[in-house]
């Protein structure tokens, strides 16, 4: 009956889904600030690449088993994958997770914030695009193209007030590109292997799957891991504890809404991430350029999601 009462709710309630989608997205924008919090607390530096994954890894890996045992207060039981799930979760922890964030660390050394930025809102419209290839039931139109280019337009309104956007770099920009192709991929997947899977079982293992191969990459390389004082711990299990939280919502509503109409939510991460930048770091956040960002992503968020309601047909 619980069961059942949920996924009504998620699939019915319309503003019960965006604001499941504004907190993921909230939750994801808070990475921005803590993640730098964490490099400094850790002793990284941005070009130690291998330390930076092996950071990673273990944040998302810590995620998958918070995920679990959430799984496992509410079963009762350890969620373990049958045979027929290890291949397709594996293929999304590996697109939603490693390849995404391996490309990401590697390509952000090499790209300004501002780049950074757009190529995160692009990842947006490159799942409506893919979401309309895969899935029939979720065609392109209009709508949705203007809904995305609207919302992409406030993330550069937003963003062309900082630096320059400069030449473009092959393994600078094209690798942060693919990395934010790989996590529209990801969406595509989640979405494709939906069907007869627990959204909790999924999330955690894609997450350890995907983290343990980010911390073998690292060690391999040559990165490691050093805890200074209490104060490492504490932003790990926050960065975790988050992505994780994110993560589980996320998969949840990709399981019960086309993907366009989830993904387009994405155009809020630098929106929020400029947000919470600025009030970690003092900084004035609400500015003219800010609010018409955050006006036109929303703008374009809502046109992607909104319905006419269909007309009842009516007996003589």
């Amino acid at each position: 009956m619980k069961n059942s009462l949920r996924k009504a709710t998620l699939t019915t309630n319309l503003f019960f889904v965006a604001g499941i989608a504004i907190f993921c997205t909230l939750l994801w924008g808070t990475a921005f600030p803590c993640i730098k919090i964490g490099y400094q607390l850790f002793h990284i530096s941005g070009e130690d690449v291998p330390s930076v994954l092996v950071f990673a890894g273990a944040r998302f890996f810590l995620a998958g088993m918070i995920v679990l045992a959430i799984g496992l207060i509410r079963n009762g039981s350890a969620m373990k994958l049958r045979k027929k799930d290890i291949l397709p979760v594996s293929v999304l922890g590996f697109f939603q997770t490693f390849l995404q964030y391996l490309l990401l660390y590697i390509g952000i050394v090499r790209v300004s914030g501002t780049k950074s930025a757009i190529f995160t809102s692009l990842a947006a419209f490159a799942s409506v695009i893919l979401s309309a290839i895969v899935f029939r039931s979720d065609q392109l139109n209009l709508k949705k193209v203007l809904g995305c280019l609207i919302g992409i337009s406030g993330i550069v309104i937003m963003n062309l007030t900082g630096d320059t956007l400069g030449g473009f770099t092959l393994l600078g920009d094209g690798l942060v590109i693919l990395s934010n192709l790989s996590g529209a991929a990801g969406n595509i997947i989640s979405k494709k292997i939906a069907g007869g899977r627990d959204p909790l079982q999924v999330s955690s293992w894609q997450l350890m799957l995907g983290g343990g191969a980010l911390i073998l990459t690292g060690i391999i390389c040559g990165g490691r891991l050093v805890f200074y004082d209490i104060s490492c711990v504490w932003i790990l299990l926050y960065l975790a504890a988050m992505a994780g939280i994110a993560f589980l919502l996320w998969t949840m509503l990709l399981f019960y809404h086309d993907v366009s109409r989830v993904a387009v939510f994405n155009l809020l991460i630098p929106v929020f991430g400029t947000m919470w930048s600025g009030i970690f770091l003092g900084e004035q956040i609400f500015t003219l350029t800010n609010l018409l960002s955050l006006l036109l992503v929303c703008s374009g968020i809502f046109l992607v999601n909104f319905q006419r309601p269909k007309k009842r047909m009516t007996s003589e």
